[in-house]
């Protein structure tokens, strides 16, 4: 309006005059043009008019939905997004640890197989190969904020570890090992440390037999003597019971010496497994000795070979080649310990000697020579090593000898009916009843006994003339076998105690024969028996009883008897004393 004011102001009064007519004719026209618009165009104007109202009402809805989104549904989905980021950041977390462990999926299962290949390695015998696997875990537990897992993975290794170190210790206490399998044992246990100050040893099995000051080199040593020393006692056990049990199977004993009385068959076998107990014995000893002189005694450092495992390229190992192994710390070599051989000697020797002290005196005299054969090429082969016992064998088969030989004069009886196995009183009793005519002589020299000769026959050839005389010659015999088998072993240290045994048992047959012989001489006595008893008398003491000492002492030992001299034993008194009673009876 500003404007058009503005612009009549700049008219001419004509243009000023015919302007209300210019104004209506615009009118007019406007007019006419509406009227000509409005009949043309109705449907429009109608359908402006409805639009117009629907938006009316659809901006009336806009604005109250507008206001319910602003003061309701805004602050809601506010708080439901505050809401489901809480909840949210859990599971991202836990999906990115989950997308962290998938990325690394082949060096995490490289980590947790290695306690199931140190495991296979201890069942296959790699040992070299669980130490580096367990050498690299405890590398990788060692470094500063290594994860849980490491932890966890480095506890499983110590367990298979320790499964290992029970394999070991379990090959020195296995049966049949040679020196191979037990050096390759021992130096992984020196590489484990196993015996280091300040480990438990109780699982050991060596608790109760070491001292704080002990080193771990005496502590392997000493654990390998205890395994090897077991299985040779598991191996002697057996023939040990045998042999006890064949000893201790009689309740009879031979008198004065307290010997059980076997029969033959059980003499035998237990000479066969005493020999059996000493080849045992002997191989068990000797590989034992062997052994650890070589082990712990003569120590030099040897390069260990590549594992065939470690050396090899498999599709596993190329596949895992995120585990890169380090390899164990090369430990100097340990100084040696020093040696238990003055100690482990004896204790090899206890397991042999007692037995045969005990054993080798219940054997027949060619048994103890086959056994003393045997005994004798073992010590020559311990010489080797260090363990000479052959001067202890000897005393030990010395004394066996002696009680064998005493033993078996003990058996020999003078006045026992012949053909008769039975030694009872009863029947000694009736048999010397009889008249020494009837029993003692031959029947074709009862008249004419014949008389000792000056000749002295040699010491291995009985005298001629006990043939005359059968219970004389049967004792002879009797004795001559016995010195028959002491001539295959004849210890030089007992020929003393010999010949008192050999003059007791003269005695007592003397003191037996001269007390039957004293009842059928006498002045009123029939003269041929009295006849017939002197000379079985002068037979037996005056023949009989030089050439037996001479059987023994030159026989067997080749010694001289006049060099023998005086002994002064109790046997040796005993014989004189009978010898002198007989004369006695003789003069009388």
């Amino acid at each position: 309006m500003d404007e058009y004011e503005g612009h009549l102001t700049t008219l001419s009064l004509p243009a000023l005059l015919a302007e209300p007519g210019a104004l209506q004719t615009q009118a007019h026209h406007l007019t006419s043009s509406l009227t000509s618009l409005t009949h043309t165009s109705y449907p429009t104007f109608l359908s402006l008019h409805r639009t117009t109202a629907a938006l009316t009402t659809s901006l009336s809805s806009l604005a109250s939905s507008l206001s319910d989104l602003i003061s309701t549904s805004l602050p809601a989905l506010q708080d439901a997004t505050a809401a489901w980021n809480t909840r949210t950041t859990d599971i991202l977390r836990e999906r990115s640890k989950a997308r962290l462990v998938l990325d690394h999926h082949d060096k995490i299962k490289d980590l947790l197989d290695i306690p199931i290949f140190i495991d296979s390695c201890v069942r296959n015998g790699y040992f070299q190969e669980a130490l580096a696997l367990s050498s690299h875990v405890g590398v990788m537990a060692a470094r500063p904020g290594a994860p849980p897992i490491i932890a966890s993975v480095h506890a499983e290794v110590e367990g298979a570890i320790a499964q290992m170190l029970i394999v070991l210790l379990g090959t020195l206490n296995e049966p049949g090992r040679k020196l191979p399998a037990l050096w390759k044992a021992v130096n992984f246990l020196r590489k484990m440390e196993a015996f280091a100050p300040g480990k438990d040893k109780s699982e050991h099995g060596i608790s109760g037999l070491i001292t704080d000051e002990a080193s771990s080199e005496e502590l392997l040593a000493l654990a390998f003597l205890s395994g090897r020393l077991s299985c040779l006692t598991s191996a002697l056990e057996p023939i040990s019971r045998d042999i006890h049990r064949l000893t201790n199977s009689t309740t009879d004993e031979a008198p004065s010496l307290g010997i059980p009385k076997l029969s033959d068959r059980d003499k035998e076998d237990i000479a066969r497994f005493l020999k059996k107990y000493i080849d045992v014995w002997r191989e068990g000893a000797y590989d034992i000795l062997t052994q650890y002189s070589t082990i712990f005694l003569e120590q030099h450092p040897h390069p260990h070979p590549t594992s065939p495992i470690l050396a090899s390229k498999s599709p596993t190992h190329q596949r895992r080649s995120s585990v890169q192994l380090t390899s164990p710390p090369q430990h100097p070599a340990p100084t040696p310990a020093p040696s238990l051989l003055p100690f482990l000697s004896p204790h090899l020797l206890s397991q042999l000697l007692p037995l045969l002290q005990s054993t080798l005196p219940l054997l027949p005299l060619p048994f103890i020579s086959s056994i003393l054969t045997q005994l004798t090429y073992c010590a020559t082969a311990f010489t080797r090593v260090g363990l000479d016992f052959r001067g202890l064998v000897g005393t030990l088969v010395s004394s066996a000898v002696a009680t064998s030989v005493r033993q078996s004069l003990q058996e020999i009886e003078l006045l026992l009916p012949e053909n008769s196995s039975n030694k009872s009183s009863g029947k000694v009793r009736s048999f010397c009843e009889r008249k020494p005519s009837e029993w003692l002589v031959v029947s074709s020299v009862v008249d004419a006994p014949p008389a000792p000769a000056q000749v002295q026959t040699p010491p291995h050839i009985p005298p001629q003339m006990l043939a005359s005389y059968p219970p004389l010659a049967k004792y002879t015999n009797a004795v001559l076998g016995v010195l028959n088998a002491l001539r295959l072993l004849a210890p030089i240290g007992i020929l003393y105690e010999l010949v008192g045994m050999i003059d007791e048992t003269l005695g007592r047959a003397g003191e037996e024969l001269m007390g039957y012989l004293k009842g059928f001489v006498g002045k009123d006595k029939e003269e041929s028996e009295v006849k017939v008893s002197r000379a079985v008398g002068e037979a037996y003491f005056q023949v009989l009883v030089p050439f037996v000492r001479r059987a023994l002492v030159e026989g067997v030992y080749g010694v001289p008897i006049s060099e023998l001299g005086e002994l002064g034993v109790d046997g040796e008194e005993r014989l004189k004393k009978v010898l002198e009673e007989w004369e006695e009876v003789i003069s009388t």
